[in-house]
């Protein structure tokens, strides 16, 4: 398991994020609905993020990391 540690972030400012971040090639956003959906964000080859992945939290929490990263 990792031990790198993502900042939380503001609801409004979750998903303004298309700019690349230097070292960030993803990230995750995980919705406050009731199945608290996870969409995953991969910087895309012209610089800026793409949803890559859409699910509720409690069916990733049944996956492997390994299947998400990279």
């Amino acid at each position: 398991m990792s031990s790198e540690r993502t900042p939380a972030v503001p609801p409004d400012s979750a998903h303004a994020m298309t700019a690349s971040r230097p070292g960030i090639p993803q990230y995750w956003v995980v919705d406050s609905d009731g199945a608290q959906t996870v969409t995953l964000h991969r910087l895309a080859a012209h610089g800026t993020y793409q949803e890559s992945a859409k699910m509720p939290l409690a069916w990733l929490l049944q996956t492997s990391p390994a299947d998400h990263l990279g």
